[in-house]
């Protein structure tokens, strides 16, 4: 945390503009003011000079004039009814595809990791089961009920759909997994779940993965874990499921990371179909690891997807940018809009890696990133508020601060609707940094409770880490601060402040290991403690020791100027 007030604004206009200059400048009402003076001004002129053959050569030029400019705020109001339209139409299919999520309960104390499935045994008696055959080849071994059901489902319907083939057995998926727990071929492993025990010999790999009841039962798998992982993604940017979103992609996690593994790791070819869903797993996978602070590739799930042949070029560019590994920008493709929002993200990416050189050049990581803004497209509000924020903390550092502060009024007007909850709570932390470098506490002060209101609703920890960093770390620079933060009744001590900062600062070293600052401002806090030790021993003994967690939060505040639509 910085205490400078000393700040430089570059004269000269700013890259990226103001969001409400066109609003400004096209306005119904303002637009039509002027046009009405404008024509009231030049029937004046050629009432008054009608003779001049100048004024006879510039009337007609410009009586239609006045018509272009009133078609350009027509055409202007049409593009933001049609984009805010479109807008609420995703927003509104969003909803609806979360609103049946059940949201898993909070986690036991003592809860244990899911135990791994026993190994299975090769049973030369089940030689020739079809159905055995396709499980033992399948990339994992182990299902909840509702997946394997769809599995069963896959390969019992694939006979119907061949053409001149018979009508399927009228066995429903149900009894066909009954049958195969008879048989010792599928075995209960925990609550609705069942692993793989038995396997045939024959037929052999190659011959199953050949066949078409292997294709379908591999799609419905992978089409079953990237329907639920993309709606719980949805979900994770939503504040009513959020927790429950982060609870699924805990459990989760481990098994569709496992499951991307043995896929890429199978070296079989694979229906199209199938690499689509591994690549929206992987989406949604990419959604949960910035949720948590990890990189991109940080646990591998790029890579794997990266070894598979199947995946179009897009696509492709997209893994090969999230491995690391695109060393240049990617070309034009079509949909223009696919094209330049991965174009926009490697420029970010670009500009982030030379902010984490040692030395960055910061007027090239700014030019970057407003590259990437101007990229992007116009209705990628997540997109946009990320790279705005991005732009607002290299302006900061660059002493910039109405530069930084224009960058985040237009991402807090962007998620002003109740879009991108969390890139709106970042948003305001970053206000935060920049109100403190300008010198005025108090507001930065506002912002980083707002931001730690939005974060704790979002179940949030690096956030609610940062946060609290921020707020301890201010109270321990001037114990004043606490007034505005805890409850003055009875009088607040200055000892008790620093108490409480300390454990806003353990609870931000908790929930945010990686954190800077918090040990030096708490060592400091500790420091100031036990200066005032002739107060402290006026304290009751359970305040004698600073706390190692956080006692009280500090006060929240709401966000009015938030309008959200809405359950997000």
């Amino acid at each position: 945390m910085s205490t400078s007030t000393e700040h430089t604004e570059p004269v000269g206009q700013t890259a990226t503009p103001r969001s409400s200059i066109w609003i400004g400048f096209l306005g119904t009402a303002s637009l039509v003011a002027y046009t009405v003076l404008f024509e009231l001004v030049r029937t004046l002129v050629v009432n008054s000079f009608g003779e001049n053959a100048v004024v006879q050569f510039f009337n007609g030029p410009l009586r239609w004039l006045s018509v272009l400019f009133i078609a350009a705020a027509a055409t202007y109001a049409l593009y933001r009814f049609a984009r805010g339209y479109r807008t609420k139409m995703r927003t509104a299919r969003d909803m609806d595809l979360i609103a049946g999520l059940i949201e898993p309960g909070p986690a036991l104390a003592d809860r244990r990791p899911r135990e791994a499935a026993p190994p299975r045994r090769t049973v030369a008696a089940l030689d020739g089961h079809l159905i055995a055959a396709v499980l033992r080849d399948l990339p994992v071994h182990d299902y909840e009920t509702v997946a394997l059901l769809a599995v069963l489902n896959a390969i019992r319907d694939t006979p119907g759909r061949l053409p001149l083939a018979r009508e399927p057995s009228a066995r429903t998926a149900a009894r066909l997994l009954d049958g195969l727990h008879r048989r010792g071929i599928l075995a209960g492993h925990g609550a609705q779940r069942w692993c793989v025990r038995q396997v045939p010999r024959l037929p052999d790999r190659a011959t199953v993965t050949a066949g078409p009841q292997w294709a379908a039962a591999l799609t419905a798998l992978l089409h079953h874990y990237a329907d639920r992982a993309g709606r719980w993604a949805i979900a994770l940017e939503s504040r009513r499921f959020a927790v429950g979103a982060r609870r699924w992609f805990e459990t989760e996690e481990p098994y569709l990371r496992a499951l991307v593994d043995a896929c890429a790791a199978r070296g079989v070819d694979f229906p199209p179909a199938a690499v689509a869903h591994l690549v929206d797993i992987g989406n949604a996978l990419d959604v949960w690891y910035a949720r948590i602070g990890l990189g991109e590739n940080g646990r591998g799930v790029a890579d794997d997807l990266c070894a598979l042949p199947e995946t179009d070029e897009l696509n492709r560019d997209l893994l090969l940018l999230r491995a690391g590994r695109l060393t240049e920008r990617p070309r034009g493709y079509r949909p223009r809009r696919l094209s330049t929002s991965l174009a926009a993200r490697w420029e970010h990416q670009a500009a982030l890696r030379e902010l984490d050189a040692g030395s960055p050049v910061l007027d090239k990581v700014a030019e970057q990133l407003e590259t990437a803004w101007w990229l992007l497209p116009r209705d990628d509000v997540a997109g946009e508020v990320c790279a705005l924020i991005n732009l607002a903390v290299v302006h900061i550092r660059q002493g910039r601060l109405d530069a930084a502060q224009d960058r985040l009024e237009l991402a807090e007007s962007l998620t002003r609707a109740g879009l991108d909850p969390d890139g709106r709570a970042q948003t305001h932390e970053t206000m935060g940094t920049m109100w403190w470098a300008r010198g005025e506490p108090r507001r930065a002060l506002r912002c980083w409770q707002l931001a730690l209101t939005a974060y704790r609703v979002l179940d949030d920890d690096l956030g609610i880490g940062r946060c609290l960093q921020h707020l301890g770390s201010a109270i321990v620079v001037d114990p004043d601060h606490a007034t505005l933060l805890l409850p003055t009744d009875p009088p607040l001590t200055r000892t008790e402040a620093l108490r409480q900062a300390t454990g806003w600062l353990a609870e931000a070293r908790r929930r945010h290991p990686t954190a800077r600052h918090t040990e030096h401002y708490a060592a400091r806090a500790h420091s100031q403690l036990r200066a005032d030790r002739g107060f402290r021993d006026l304290l009751r003994s359970r305040l004698r020791t600073p706390p190692v967690r956080i006692d009280q939060w500090p006060a929240s505040v709401e966000d009015h100027a938030h309008r959200p639509q809405d359950l997000r």
